[in-house]
């Protein structure tokens, strides 16, 4: 699968069946096709619960607040991640307003940057052949497609991560420009640190020292250890770290040990096995690690390979890289699916570098029983829709049956033309039809995401008809969205949830109350009020509210009462 020196391949001839290379203006309509499908539907949907609505509710309270140190979720210090994210999306909506397509947009500009670090890292280590591969697996991944497409910190984390890991590449393969990679390698991994924290320089630093110390190379250490690149990166990380601290005497405790070393060592929530990230890396790369099931030989070759240190510099790097990601995380007591994104970028290239093989050598059936595998899965698919139809009773199903059937018939036509193509072995023409097709199943998949429980339409009632001197309650449940949408804080009755930090730092009581004494006490002021409440806790509660509710919205489990007339 690899050689002990990655060579490009000769003049005139790079892979099997190159009377059928794809001519320059395929590459390019490509590569337009995956810039249009990560940035067309941003602006479709609303945001969704909780991840997405807490992040761009913390980005619209710091431009309100003018506070661009303290991160403030209703109105309270929150202190779980690094300003960043927050940053570049409170100036997304200062430049071009608050909406939804403009707080996705840095994600998918990070989900895009990692494709192109992914296209010059494969060209870089092996040839265009598979740089340009490695780009078009990893957007057509499905993973790492639909993280690019919701407002999370995990892609922009995996963004910078790779730009720093591709920085020290550059540096290590050539002594040319090396001093400024190794700048470009501290600067990025400090803007990862003020994305999610500490564990981005974690990650890189042990990265580095793990191929380093397998390639016995103990001179690189000399320039890795930049005193420049520590400095750049204490100029981009100290200052915001010194003024919270400052400002906020609590921070540090909270940060560094409740919300990294606790939560690795003796998490309190997302517990999982030792085993969690197998089946969410193998499923995030379907189809394309599906097709490693029909060549057992190159793999055990590979690891074989592997084992005995024959494999390139480019080959160990990129299973480091995503071996450590992978190790770390399994290791944590605390896991996410999210956590592993970052080592999907080596990945894509390293499949890359398993197609290229596969259609080097010219061995079809490989790319056959995968592409009749995709075949067999939309067969099943479009059953399975048949069935869901008759069986299930919810609305939501008349939202997901139709794009399960477009998906279905956008993968019967991708694999039946890849079958077509691969009879006249133009396996590059087919791979293509492929990349093509699953980046049309990835842009339906990601269209039924209003399926979704989200509940803007409250937000926005209670911003129409709230005055500023009204009071608005959250019963039980702080919702991330409707904070956002109505664009105001909320008094929060029962469960804090995360704002259960931020309600103890200062006097919160008006804002935080933990008995329904004090919401019946203000329903029956003269104030007026806006309730926002789940339908079976109202029951309890309607005898005791007086003057007697009125719903003026609804969305979901919740519904939305006042207590003055219309």
């Amino acid at each position: 699968m690899d050689s002990v020196h990655a060579m490009p391949a000769p003049a005139g001839r790079s892979v099997h069946g190159t009377a059928r290379r794809l001519p320059r203006w395929a590459l390019w309509a490509l590569g337009l096709a995956i810039v249009l499908t990560y940035v067309c539907l941003l602006g479709r949907y609303r945001l969704a619960e909780p991840d997405e609505a807490r992040y761009a509710e913390i980005a619209r309270e710091m431009l309100e607040l003018g506070d661009w140190v303290t991160p403030h979720l209703n109105y309270v210090k929150y202190f779980e991640k690094p300003p960043l994210i927050y940053w570049l999306t409170a100036i997304n909506f200062h430049v071009f307003g608050t909406s939804e397509g403009v707080a996705r947009l840095w994600p998918a500009l990070f989900g895009m940057i990692g494709i192109a670090m992914a296209w010059v890292l494969g060209r870089s280590m092996y040839d265009a052949w598979t740089g340009d591969t490695a780009a078009a697996l990893l957007a057509a991944s499905p993973f790492y497609f639909g993280l690019s497409q919701i407002l999370t910190l995990d892609i922009p984390l995996t963004g910078l991560m790779t730009i720093a890991l591709a920085a020290f590449w550059f540096a290590y393969h050539s002594a040319q420009h090396r001093r400024a990679w190794v700048l470009v390698l501290y600067g990025a991994t400090g803007l990862a640190v003020l994305t999610k924290g500490p564990v981005a320089a974690v990650l890189n630093g042990g990265i580095i020292v793990v191929f380093l110390l397998l390639r016995s190379e103990w001179a690189a250490f000399r320039w890795v250890l930049s005193p420049g690149g520590m400095l750049v990166f204490l100029l981009i990380t100290l200052p915001w770290f010194i003024l919270m601290s400052q400002r906020n005497p609590e921070f540090l405790h909270f940060f560094i040990f409740d919300q990294h070393v606790k939560r690795f060592l003796h998490p309190n929530e997302h517990q999982q096995g030792l085993w969690f990230f197998f089946p969410i890396v193998f499923g995030g790369m379907l189809p394309w690690s599906s097709f490693a099931l029909f060549a057992p030989h190159r793999l055990r070759q590979f690891v074989a390979q592997l084992v005995k240190g024959r494999v390139s510099d480019a080959t160990l790097f990129c299973v480091v890289w995503s071996g450590v990601v992978f190790a770390f995380f399994s290791l944590s007591g605390s896991k996410l699916a999210t956590y592993v994104l970052p080592m999907f970028c080596p990945l894509a290239i390293l499949a890359a570098r398993f197609f290229r093989d596969v259609v080097e050598a010219g061995d079809s059936p490989v790319l056959r029983r995968g592409a009749a595998t995709l075949l067999a899965l939309a067969v099943v698919a479009a059953f399975a829709g048949v069935v869901a139809g008759v069986v299930v009773d919810r609305p939501q199903i008349t939202v997901i049956l139709p794009r399960v059937y477009v998906g279905v018939a956008g993968l019967t036509v991708m694999a039946g033309t890849a079958l077509l193509l691969l009879r006249r072995r133009a396996y590059q023409a087919s791979m293509l039809s492929l990349f093509v097709g699953m980046l049309l199943v990835q842009l339906i998949a990601i269209s039924g995401r209003t399926v979704a429980d989200h509940y803007p339409l409250l937000g926005l009632a209670i911003r129409q008809q709230a005055r500023p001197e009204d009071q608005v309650i959250l019963y039980n449940h702080y919702v991330q969205g409707i904070p956002f949408y109505a664009g105001r804080r909320f008094v929060v009755v029962g469960g804090h949830g995360e704002l259960d930090f931020g309600s103890r730092q200062g006097d919160q009581s008006a804002f935080f109350w933990e008995k329904d004494e004090a919401l019946l006490a203000a329903w029956q002021s003269a104030r007026r009020v806006f309730l926002v409440i789940n339908r079976r806790e109202l029951d309890p509660l309607l005898e005791q509210l007086h003057p007697p509710p009125r719903q003026i919205a609804a969305q979901g489990k919740k519904v939305l009462i006042v207590n003055f007339p219309g």
